[in-house]
């Protein structure tokens, strides 16, 4: 079958909205749809109901060999990759075998990702990780985390990925994120900590949304001053990952990457002042590559988890000529 036919449908559910695309074998997003997800309470038959009427939608389209189902999945998931075990914003999906619903709904293999891990495989299949060796994606918006690729592989060792970078420590005492660790990554990096500052800076309530745009516009001097800060306390974030996962590239993504050059300028100073002398230090002893790190923004957008969810898949049809990879789960 020719490539151009073929398709694989990427479903990414999020705290707050899910979206659904069909993806071709080039990483193109064709005919995306989005809903509300509202899983609040522990009832998941409401978002299933949703979920189906959308993903049958693009599952009856014409013209189009869908080859499976990926799924990037808010939250930590379980060890065989079935659903969400630990998932704030969705507690409906709570030990909810989803891999298994979904091979039972529409009869199709169905592979599941952490959204980190997924954002992470779009990146380095289709955005900025690509021809990197060891690649990490740090993802900021409302929280933090990190999702980390070794030689096309991703870790998946805690709640299916690389640890939970919002929790590292920078401020031991300072500002309480939601899960009541004070001084965290996340609680000086994410939206809240934006908006926190803004109040503080402007005397007034300011949406994260306004001082990322204004600091992107380079229109207001206190929000790009906002920006700077948070990427300074990226590049420490970056600088204590890069010592236990040791990237030759890393991304920004998610909303408040979308601040640009400010931010990630910022960072890439911060993250220089403190690990530059480290990375050429272990070029030298080893004459290896990591001469130093190359700190980017990333380039899949809004729709990098619906293109991470299916990579697994496409690359598996892909390698075996069509044939669906004994990896690829097709049981619930």
């Amino acid at each position: 079958m020719n490539r151009a036919d073929v398709f694989a449908l990427g479903i990414d559910i999020g705290g707050t909205g899910t979206k659904l695309g069909h993806v071709d074998a080039e990483g193109r997003v064709h005919n995306p749809r989005s809903f509300p997800t509202d899983a609040k309470g522990t009832d998941p038959c409401l978002f299933l109901k949703r979920l189906h009427e959308h993903a049958g939608v693009l599952l009856d389209h014409k013209n189009r060999h869908i080859i499976g189902i990926g799924v990037s999945a808010h939250g930590r998931i379980d060890d065989e990759r079935r659903g969400p075990i630990a998932c704030q914003s969705t507690p409906a999906l709570r030990g909810l075998n989803l891999r298994g619903w979904l091979q039972k709904e529409f009869d199709l293999p169905v592979v599941l990702n952490n959204d980190l891990t997924a954002h992470a495989l779009a990146e380095y299949q289709y955005g900025s990780g690509c021809g990197a060796q060891r690649f990490l994606a740090l993802a900021v918006g409302t929280g933090l985390g990190a999702g980390v690729i070794i030689h096309g592989e991703p870790l998946r060792f805690l709640g299916g990925t690389a640890g939970d970078a919002g929790r590292i420590i920078l401020e031991p005492g300072g500002p309480e994120d939601a899960y009541g660790v004070k001084g965290s990554a996340e609680a000086l990096c994410g939206v809240p900590a934006i908006e926190r500052l803004a109040l503080q800076r402007y005397g007034r309530a300011t949406t994260a949304r306004e001082v990322i745009t204004a600091a992107r516009e380079g229109r207001d001097a206190i929000a790009v001053e906002i920006i700077q800060e948070i990427g300074g306390y990226l590049g420490m974030v970056l600088a204590i990952l890069s010592a236990i996962f040791v990237p030759e590239r890393i991304a920004l993504t998610g909303g408040t990457s979308t601040a640009g050059t400010v931010l990630q300028q910022a960072c890439q100073r911060v993250f220089d002042e403190m690990m530059a002398v480290y990375y050429r230090q272990v070029a030298d002893l080893t004459g290896g590559p990591h001469e130093g790190v190359d700190i980017v923004l990333g380039e899949t957008g809004s729709m990098a988890g619906v293109l991470g969810a299916v990579v697994e898949l496409l690359q598996s049809y892909q390698s075996h000529d069509g044939e669906t990879s004994s990896e690829v789960e097709t049981g619930a």
